[in-house]
């Protein structure tokens, strides 16, 4: 009623205005307009009409209703009817009138704290879509529509949250809209209204709680990049012991030269060894001897056991 009456008197407010700019307009002309002069009487005449239409507008005597609205007639106290549009005549002091919208309006949800399953504490801000389908229930069946609503759908959503833990109803944003409209839509059509959607537009979580929400989704990423990072490191291993197997030594001997050592040699302090075998020597030589002999191709062994090894070659002989 409170939002009614604001417009009543805003429509007053402007009718009056035009009263007074059509007063002004009439002064300027019988001032300024000789011609005017001779039609004096025809000109107040035609004037004083118009300003009595627009006082009867002003003190809603007279009711202009567009395409998109009805107005509900009260005649001492009784429902009359739903007239509109068009202009509306009303019995002063006998008949009184409420003015409906019948286009999807938007309702602001004030925010409001619900509490989860895991007693967290969120805050959720919500707009109800809806339009008005039966305008003398509109009327009669509730006194104020965007209250009312207001608190079954405070209800219904501290109902769900209740069921629900904190990523539960953060994931599931759009089921807990379906539900609560679900839930007030049965006692909304008894009051002629349908709503059209519910939606929660944001969810407001304790600081705390995102911190620890976001620490944990990370550890959940690491874990499972740490995991691929390990089936590939498996497969791999795998296909290379599979290509081993079927692979000669001297192919294998190959591909440590050819790949691994390259790799190896990068650092600045690597050290390659490569084994090598020296030729046999002469056949009827000792085993000492081929070791001493095969030194010496090397140039390890010294001048003094070269000699004694001659010594011992003669003595034998």
């Amino acid at each position: 009623m409170g939002k009614a009456w604001k417009e009543t008197q805003k429509q007053f407010h402007t009718e009056m205005e035009t009263v007074l700019v059509l007063v002004i307009i009439t002064t300027l002309l019988l001032m300024f307009v000789p011609v005017v002069r001779d039609y004096v009487e025809w000109m107040l005449a035609f004037v004083g009409f118009l300003i009595l239409l627009q006082i009867l507008r002003a003190l809603t005597i007279i009711n202009e209703v567009r395409e998109y609205e009805r107005l509900a007639v009260f005649r001492l106290g009784h429902f009359h009817k739903i007239a509109g549009p068009g202009w509306i005549f009303l019995i002063p002091f006998f008949e009184k009138a409420e003015k409906l919208d019948l286009r999807v309006q938007k309702m602001d949800i004030p925010p409001q704290e619900v509490i989860t399953a895991d007693e967290i504490r969120v805050g959720t801000d919500m707009i109800v879509y809806y339009k008005i389908k039966d305008p003398a229930k509109a009327v009669l069946a509730v006194k104020d529509f965007e209250d009312t609503v207001t608190g079954y759908i405070y209800a219904a959503l501290r109902d769900i949250a209740s069921n629900l833990t904190l990523n539960e109803l953060y994931s599931e944003i759009e089921k807990v809209n379906d539900i609560v409209k679900v839930k007030i839509e049965p006692m909304t059509m008894e009051w002629g209204v349908s709503v059209i959607d519910v939606e929660v537009q944001n969810m407001r979580i304790p600081d705390s709680i995102q911190s620890a929400m976001h620490f944990r989704r990370t550890a959940k990423e690491e874990w499972a990049a740490a995991q691929y990072q390990a089936r590939a490191q498996r497969t791999l291993i795998e296909a290379v012991a599979e290509a081993a197997g079927k692979m000669s030594d001297k192919a294998l001997q190959y591909l440590y030269i050819k790949e691994t050592l390259p790799e190896l040699a990068k650092g600045e302090s690597t050290k390659i060894v490569f084994p090598a075998t020296f030729p046999k020597l002469p056949l009827g030589v000792e085993k000492g001897i081929e070791e001493t002999a095969s030194l010496n191709l090397g140039g390890l062994a010294s001048d003094d056991s070269s000699i004694a090894m001659k010594k011992k070659k003669k003595k034998e002989d």
